[in-house]
């Protein structure tokens, strides 16, 4: 089954997300185009991959997808495909019938606000048509309008900040004991992964096709060391969300995902800089693919908190074991 979706989705993408794709969406969030794949996708039967079988679900677990949203993120994705997986799959378990439409998942920056929900700046925000937001003890399901849209700085960035009032909530459900956070920063962990291995590939081709001093500049050392520790920073975030991922179950151990998102949140910075570095100015140029690249990894990296946010989370939960050594944490914590 797994390998089925996985080869399905693949072909899926690799037929309707071109990088054309990518800069129709940011150019108009509302194009045509991401409707029909939208479409598509609903057809398939993905948004419903973590849903209960007994609700006409796949009943997959995170592991089981993880692929899937590995792959969003190696195709820059312009769609929250795996935030809806979450949201529907939360829905239908407190007996909400979901909207057929993206949803992307939140954390609302204040509780006690009833009447006003705001949130910091989401990805893909302006290609959702509903947002999925925690607050406090509950989960509310809130309609997307450009009016609850902030304006975006950058022209083509997909994400936009949230601030809608309680006429703007269709829903609402109880969040029980569901870490709502570390489960979208989990999600932006596995995303940025997959874009890193797109990116390290990227970087690769180039520098085995670009000549300097009459030989391509793969052949430098100096390039060479770049691209290793590349290599070496993707493959620690890809393993770090592989075992955060292993529970078995719809939704990742807080402190693995918190872990997860540190790793790749680190990773990202180190990676974009030096496939810039290798590109040199091509890779900041519009026409180039990098840039689609980096850039969401930017957002990918800052939303639901960063490395230092993170890192300072499963810092307070190892003085808070009171274990005598990291590794003594690290086997009994966070390999359990």
């Amino acid at each position: 089954m797994d390998t089925l979706l996985e080869d399905m989705f693949a072909r899926l993408l690799a037929r309707s997300c071109s990088t054309t794709f990518v800069r129709a969406a940011e150019r108009d969030p509302e194009d045509k185009l991401l409707a029909l794949v939208w479409d598509e996708i609903e057809e398939s039967g993905l948004p419903n991959a973590l849903v209960a079988e007994q609700d006409e679900g796949f009943g997959l677990s995170l592991a089981q997808i993880l692929p899937l949203v590995l792959l969003m993120g190696a195709h820059a994705f312009p769609l929250p495909l795996a935030e809806t997986m979450v949201a529907r799959a939360l829905l239908r378990r407190a007996g909400v019938e979901p909207p057929l439409a993206p949803i992307i998942l939140a954390t609302a920056l204040s509780h006690e606000d009833q009447a006003t929900i705001q949130t910091a700046g989401l990805p893909l925000a302006r290609t959702a048509g509903y947002m999925l937001v925690a607050r406090g003890e509950t989960f509310d399901l809130v309609e997307l309008s450009p009016s609850v849209l902030s304006s975006s700085r950058n022209q083509f960035s997909l994400s936009a900040r949230v601030v809608a009032g309680a006429e703007q909530i269709l829903n609402t459900i109880p969040s029980g004991a569901l870490a709502l956070r570390e489960t979208i920063a989990f999600l932006h962990a596995a995303k940025l992964a997959g874009a890193m291995q797109s990116v390290l590939q990227m970087t690769i081709d180039y520098a085995q096709t670009r000549s300097q001093f009459g030989r391509p500049i793969g052949k430098f050392q100096a390039i060479q060391q770049q691209v290793s520790v590349m290599a070496e920073h993707v493959a620690a975030a890809r393993m770090a969300v592989q075992l955060a991922s292993g529970t078995g179950r719809m939704f990742p151990d807080p402190l693995a995902a918190g872990v997860a998102k540190e790793c790749a949140s680190s990773a990202a910075l180190v990676v974009a800089q030096i496939a810039h570095s290798v590109h040199g100015a091509i890779g900041i140029s519009r026409e180039h693919d990098l840039q689609l690249y980096t850039r969401r990894m930017a957002e990918w990296r800052a939303a639901e908190g960063a490395e230092s946010y993170w890192a300072t989370q499963v810092g307070r939960e190892f003085f808070a074991s009171n274990a005598a050594r990291t590794a003594d944490f690290v086997r009994t914590r966070l390999s359990a």
